[in-house]
């Protein structure tokens, strides 16, 4: 990560599961040397909940929210059950994004220590 985001304002963009092309925007806001008691690198914001694992990249996202917009829908039962009844789209959970940053740093020391 320092060997990309090496100053205030360098973007990114990467890109998650190739069969679906999600394009995820990062940019470093700051940078301290301090140390701190949280675990870096730290989300501070972010926009909408991370679509379902295989639905078909952005065409089948919006195909799926238009589903779930409709509970008429033939195929709105079953989407529900398999996104979840708590699923929201609008919903960005900064707190769930940094635990899993939280375990990627678990495996990284773990990487650079052996195992």
């Amino acid at each position: 990560m320092g060997e990309v985001f090496n100053k205030v304002g360098t973007t990114a963009v990467y890109e998650y599961d190739f069969g679906d092309g999600w394009m995820h925007h990062l940019e470093l806001v700051d940078r301290s040397i301090h140390p701190t008691q949280e675990v870096l690198p730290l989300v501070i914001s972010g926009e909408n909940a991370c679509p379902p694992e295989d639905c078909g990249g952005i065409h089948g996202y919006k195909e799926l929210l238009e589903v779930l917009k409709n509970p008429k829908h033939p195929e709105y039962r079953e989407t529900k059950v398999w996104v979840g009844s708590k699923f929201n789209p609008t919903n960005f959970g900064v707190d769930a994004c940094n635990k899993e940053l939280g375990k990627l740093n678990k495996y990284m020391k773990e990487y650079e220590e052996g195992f």
